[in-house]
This record gives C-alpha cells, structure tokens and sequence, in this order.
C-alpha cells in the first residue's frame, strides 16, 4: 500500500507540520504502508498515479487540486486540522496597517473562493473521506466528519517538582498563540488575566506573583512590541526547545474559548503543566473544572480559580495532571489513532462513497 501524503513541506514548524509528521509516523511504522510526502504547494512533479491514496492535509490550492483530480485510480482523503476561513481572516484582523490589510483581505477572499470550490465539488464527488481532528473543526468548515483526533506522543513525561515544603514566590505560565483558531487574538485577556492575578497575588498573606511567558508564531509585529513593555509578560516566538522549557512551568493559560486543544496544550500536560482555559459552554470542553483542569468563563472566575491554585499547587497540580493524563491524553494515544487509520485505509477499499463507515470515535 503506496500512500501519498499531500501537507505542509517537511521542514515546516508549527501545529500541521507536526500533525503530517505524526500520522507519517502512523503509516509507516505503525501500520507498515509505504509513505511519500509532497508538499502541497509543489506537486508539479509529484507522480500521483503510482500512489494506491492521496491524503490531504487540508484545502489544496489551484495546481495541486488539478493533480488530485486528474488522478482517478488513488482513493483520496481529506483531512481538515484548522478552521480553514477563520484561520484567514484572522490575518486580515491582525494587520497592523492599511497596505497589508488590503493584502491581506485579498488573500482571504481567494481563500474563501477555494474553500468554496472544495464544498462544492471536490469534497462531495472527489474525495472518499473527509475527516477532522475534532467535533469543532468539523462544525466550524462546515463539513460532515469523520473525527480522528491528533495523536500525542508523550516523551519522557514525569510529574512536576515537589513543592510539599515550600511554595515559590514566582510562579510560571506558559501560553503558546498562533494564527490557528485565531490564539493570537486572545493575547489581550491573557495580558488582563495576570494582571488581574497579581493584583490578588500582591497582597501581604500572599506575597506571590506570576510571570506569563508566550511562545508561538505569527504574531503581528505591534502586538510584540506591545508585550515588551508589560511588566511580568514576555514573548519568546517560536523556539525549538518548547518541551523542554514547558517542564518549568507550573500552568498552561490558553486565553481561547473554542474547545478544541492544541499540540502546544497537549504537550504541556506531557511536560507536567496541566491546563486551565477559558470557556462559553463547558458541555463541549474535554476538560472537566477541578478534574483535569481549570476552566473559567469570565476573566474574574479565571483570576479566583488560579489564586486558589496557586496557593494549593503541589496537590492541585498533581492531581489535575493524573486525570488529564487518564482522559485528554488517552484518547489520543497514537495506537488508538492508528487503529481508526487502519479503519478508514481499509473502508477505500471497499465501494468508495458509496460504502458507510461506521465507526464511533
């Protein structure tokens, strides 16, 4: 079985290039396929015809797409990891002069023709599949899903330092922002959000505080230099050693309400940060308040919820890590996944769309 995975080029940082990766990792090592990877933006020379599927990363552009449906024999899948016009018109909101707005919005009108494109004829009569990595991707494109979440690979994961004698004056928060979902947006409530937290935080019986470093990319250059002269808040872009860093943190602040979580999140429970996020219907979130994690709908909730834990972190932060790991982490397990992969390969060979798969996930 010849797979071709069309994506983001290999040497590409952020959230899709590793999700490529991993599920790479799927069909390869785990399921024993043979994998080639194209990059969707350079597939002139990409010899389609000799792959058995074409799998999709997401919305292919103009010569890409030609290629997929000229290639009549593979079987093809599409798979959906972001909000495809959210994502776009997130860089029109955070243009930071007329000049690039206006390209800006160029750009999202050319992506809203192309996703237009794909609901019209390449999802219902080329594509066999279509699958999401989660319930609000599906909802937010517009498309009926399967849903297969990202798989987490959890190295070396430990529990956090022992903090049963003494408590640190100086708590870390991590937060990592980017154009997906549209995370970058919510750097302003983050910013209130530990402002708001060291205000309690400063008081004599506390005599603590609480330092947020964000990391991530594609972050407009004003809103940079703006975090440059907030006390207590740094951003660190894009780094490399992200896992290594996170195993110094004592939370993770997502700013965001969506339900979805992130690799960077993901990842953080792994490194011993749980999780605590923001909310407007906590039916939807996989994490559970008080369980496997801290949830809020409002900034001042947030600001109590995270003063409590900070007073009580050594066994709070334990206990919310344990159930993080028996609930979000499991379900992502990448032998759980690759069991769902396994299902979906074998359904193409049946009588393409017209065979119902039905697989609860």
């Amino acid at each position: 079985m010849r797979i071709c995975l069309l994506g983001p080029n290999p040497k590409e940082k952020g959230g899709v290039a590793k999700s490529t990766l991993y599920l790479a990792y799927i069909y390869k090592k785990i399921l024993g396929y043979n994998v080639v990877w194209f990059s969707s933006n350079d597939v002139k020379r990409a010899d389609l015809s000799k792959c058995d599927i074409i799998h999709s990363q997401g919305p292919l552009y103009f010569i890409a797409m030609v290629k997929l449906i000229l290639s009549r024999k593979p079987k093809k899948i599409l798979t959906l990891r972001g909000w495809v016009l959210d994502e776009a018109k997130t860089f029109v909101l955070g243009s930071h002069n007329a000049k690039e707005k206006l390209r800006n919005l160029l750009v999202y009108i050319l992506n809203a023709i192309n996703w237009i494109m794909h609901k019209l004829i390449l999802i219902p009569f080329v594509y066999d599949y279509v699958t999401a990595v989660s319930h609000i991707t599906a909802k937010k494109n517009g498309v009926n899903a399967l849903v297969i979440p990202n798989p987490t690979i959890c190295r070396d994961s430990g529990f956090p330092r022992d903090y049963s004698n003494h408590t640190p004056k100086e708590v870390l928060l991590v937060t990592y922002v980017s154009i997906g979902g549209g995370k970058v947006l919510s750097i302003p409530r983050l910013i209130k959000t530990v402002k708001l937290l060291n205000k309690k935080l400063e008081s004599p019986s506390i005599n603590k505080r609480v330092i947020l470093h964000i990391y991530g990319k594609d972050v407009p250059p004003n809103i940079i230099e703006a975090i440059s002269r907030i006390q207590y808040v740094k951003f660190l872009g894009y780094v490399n050693d992200y896992l290594d860093r996170l195993r110094e943190a004592d939370l993770f602040l997502a700013g965001y309400t969506f339900p979805e979580l992130g690799h960077a999140a993901l990842e953080a429970i792994c490194a011993g940060a749980p999780i605590a996020k923001f909310t407007e219907d906590p039916k939807l979130e996989e994490i559970k308040d008080g369980f496997n994690g801290v949830l809020a709908s409002s900034d001042e909730e947030m600001v109590e919820k995270l003063v409590n834990y900070v007073l009580n972190m050594n066994e709070e932060r334990r206990k919310l890590l344990i159930n993080a790991r028996d609930t979000i982490l499991k379900v992502r397990n990448i032998c759980r996944v690759a069991v769902m992969w396994k299902t979906i390969i074998r359904a193409t060979d049946c009588s393409s769309r017209k065979y119902k798969l039905n697989m609860k996930i």
